[in-house]
């Protein structure tokens, strides 16, 4: 075994590791993400405006290959200068025996992430095909950019002919050699001049880096008078990242401007050239920092001790300070009997359960309000509160705004099925990269991924137009709850510091006597500035939707930096059903004496987002299992071990209602997964966008729930309730612990 042989290669992957993984990450990203319910659909550009789609397909493809060929060009750069700049380079034979298999490899690892982006954009294949090539030439656009740029500003007097082609040797085909020596041989005066610009500009940076130039200059100790230069190969590097780098910071300060409408860049290809940039930066400090023998994890480690806990990068949510002080909101008692005024006879009003499940729970919740109107006339009219929790938030807070004239009622699905991927990824590779890596500079605290997300919701949802000037605030709704105009809403959060649940409602949510056990109201959590500011319904919404690092843990800007606060997460992680809330605020309203003996017949609608019908099997794992199973255990227990304790607290609730004789009735409408023809559709994806099968999926699914036994079941009881009907006949008692 020639141990001399693998030292060799082993030394050389490591000084290489940086674009090495980089190539890693491009080819494995696609296969792995294609199979994750949280990534899968940042692949489907797919758009019913089909020229918005040829340019996502184009943009994506320019990402992927721009980002192969700045791993190769590091990969060269290294193996060229790695002579000069580590010790060991000499004995290392450090030098590009085959760059035609390198650029191929790296063209291999774009082309593997490219070919499952084609495969989850499902229609007009040839056209698709097209543009993803178009892609790829553009990225090579941007290499010969960089080369002319390289060989425009090089001396062929201190570089030897041919100069470092690091990317494609383009220098194997006759044509384009030539093409390319035209320029590094052009002696014109303006040639002359443009190189004498970019020495003399050059010449302060690199006297700063003289000192360690060994790889990055000609001759570090030039002759006197005789300028420093930088080796031309450095020159191609530093002008395709400042492509690349302009590229994003562009693209990241348009794509800053959130809109209802679709963006121009789509999320995948924003995250690829966020990696572009990552690869430069972590290529650059390794080809520094390995000279030294001091390694990159430990430069990242250093820097990261000291921006880790900095209470300049903690996220913050806003909240809006008010010039007078907010009418306190409705009590539980008040807004049922205003409610019951508004609703027809035989005013009986029905209670709303939706759970937790990013933007599927979301487009299921409003299509099942939505169209229960149809089926059960004079629904919209007895829906008294509804208890959300994460997606269930966005698509209760979307169907409130219908009451508001905000969204019109027939656009409350459309509106709930609206991709807000494309923002979440903006602020993770944005404002909170650059939060963590500068985050003395911030200047918009509140500005991160969980801030882009609540703009894209008011943006679609019309709640940051002319007729509110700071957005829609919960205190402008808890004016309308006052004349029982709209639902009372119960929008469910946690705090991180305590595990305790918190909720954002338009009511006065009850004040539990047991202060060990209570669930906190946000407005009291600052008894000193109550009713002296207010949320706004999309923030709020937000915070109960910062499931899975999609959004962080935020807490509010109420204090400075460096004071202590509570981070709120998602609702989910307590009771993703939205039970406990529910039933506390349900409690309150009927031990009120003003009630008792009004409402003796209470219907609770349960909403279930996922698929109840495809329970995930056992799997078989290794050791690696043991890193990932807690997060997985807990967000398994989300949607079964919860919902035992949820159907265990309205038994309970129920039977002691039922001893002050309120009758507590329940039914429960299921996203079975399937579609006309009864086959399933897909899981519920846990990111903020929905392909157009799985929007599909919603609609066909609920025509499947209509015709099922079961859902129409479900919707017997629900109609014949607002008819007036015993509810016995069709809907389940609370009582029964069974679902």
């Amino acid at each position: 075994m020639q141990w001399r042989l693998i030292g060799r290669t082993v030394r050389l992957a490591f000084l290489l590791r940086a674009p090495i993984l980089t190539l890693v990450v491009l080819a494995a990203f696609g296969p792995v993400a294609m199979g994750s319910s949280l990534l899968s659909n940042l692949f489907d550009q797919g758009n019913p405006n089909h020229a918005l789609q040829y340019w996502y397909l184009f943009t994506v493809s320019f990402a992927a290959f721009l980002l192969a060929f700045t791993a190769v060009t590091n990969i060269n750069i290294m193996l060229y200068y790695g002579s000069d700049r580590f010790e060991d380079g000499p004995n290392l034979g450090l030098a590009q025996k085959r760059p035609l298999l390198t650029f191929l490899l790296g063209c291999g690892a774009a082309l593997i992430l490219v070919i499952c982006v084609y495969n989850a954009t499902k229609p007009i294949r040839f056209i698709n095909s097209i543009l993803l090539l178009l892609g790829f030439v553009a990225a090579f656009g941007s290499v010969i950019l960089a080369k002319v740029t390289q060989l425009a500003l090089t001396d062929p007097k201190t570089t030897p002919h041919p100069p470092p082609f690091l990317v494609f040797p383009a220098y194997t085909i006759t044509f384009a050699e030539r093409f390319f020596d035209n320029i590094y041989c052009w002696t014109s005066g303006p040639s002359q001049e443009a190189k004498g610009l970019f020495n003399k500009f050059s010449q302060w940076p690199l006297a700063i880096l003289q000192p360690a130039g060994q790889g990055y200059l000609i001759d570090v100790n030039p002759p006197k008078g005789q300028p420093l230069r930088l080796r031309s190969g450095q020159v191609f590097g530093l002008s395709l990242f400042v492509i690349a780098f302009l590229s994003y910071l562009i693209i990241g300060f348009w794509k800053s401007r959130i809109t209802a409408g679709d963006n121009r860049v789509p999320a995948l290809a924003f995250v690829l050239l966020a990696l572009i940039v990552g690869c430069w930066s972590l290529s650059a400090l390794t080809f520094f920092f390995d000279r030294y023998r001091f390694p990159l994890l430990w430069t990242l480690a250093a820097f990261s001790l000291i921006t880790l806990w900095a209470p300049q990068s903690d996220h913050f949510f806003r909240v809006v300070q008010l010039k007078t002080a907010m009418r306190e909101p409705p009590t539980p008692a008040f807004y049922v009997k205003k409610r019951l005024e508004q609703a027809k006879e035989p005013k009986r009003l029905i209670i709303v359960a939706t759970p937790g499940g990013g933007i599927q729970a979301a487009a299921w919740t409003a299509e099942v309000l939505t169209e229960l109107n149809g089926v059960a006339p004079g629904f919209r009219d007895s829906v008294a509160v509804i208890s959300s929790v994460s997606g269930g938030s966005l698509g209760s807070m979307i169907y409130a705004a219908s009451f508001t004239g905000d969204v019109a009622p027939d656009a409350v699905a459309g509106n709930a099925r609206k991709s807000a991927i494309d923002e979440v990824a903006w602020g993770l590779t944005v404002p909170d990269l650059w939060r963590t890596i500068l985050p003395w500079f911030r200047i918009d605290r509140d500005v991160d991924r969980g801030w882009a997300l609540e703009r894209k919701w008011a943006e679609i949802n019309h709640l940051n137009d002319a007729r509110h000037s700071e957005g829609t605030l919960l205190g402008d709704w808890a004016g309308l709850a006052w004349e029982g105009k709209i639902p009372a809403l119960l929008i469910n959060s946690m705090l991180v510091e305590r595990g305790q649940p918190v909720v954002f409602s338009n009511t006065r949510f009850p004040v539990i006597r047991d202060d060990q056990a209570r669930i906190a109201n946000f407005y009291d959590l600052y008894p000193n500035q109550y009713r002296l500011y207010d949320i706004r319904v999309n923030t709020a919404a937000r915070l109960s939707a910062s499931f899975s690092y999609v959004a962080p843990a935020a807490r509010p800007d109420l204090e400075g930096i460096y004071d202590r606060g509570f981070h709120f997460v998602d609702g989910g992680y307590y009771d993703n059903y939205g039970m406990t809330s529910l039933l506390a605020w349900l409690g309150e309203a009927l031990d009120d004496p003003s009630i008792k003996g009004q409402w003796k017949d209470i219907l609770i609608l349960q909403i279930r987002h996922f698929n109840a019908g495809r329970l995930p099997g056992g799997s078989r794992q290794g050791w690696g299992f043991q890193l990932a199973a807690p997060p997985f255990a807990l967000y398994n227990m989300r949607d079964y071990a919860q919902e035992s304790v949820a159907r265990k607290q309205l038994e309970l609730f129920a039977k002691y209602y039922a001893a002050e004789h309120v009758n507590i009735w329940k039914t429960t409408i299921k996203y079975t997964g399937q579609n006309t023809d009864g086959d399933h559709c897909a899981d519920q994806p846990l990111s903020w966008k929905l392909d157009q099968n799985q929007q599909d999926c919603i609609v066909s699914t609920w025509t499947k729930v209509a015709s099922a036994p079961q859902g129409r079941a479900a919707l017997q009881c629900v109609a014949s309730y607002l008819r007036g009907d015993d509810p016995g006949k069709h809907c389940q008692s609370a009582t029964d612990g069974k679902d």
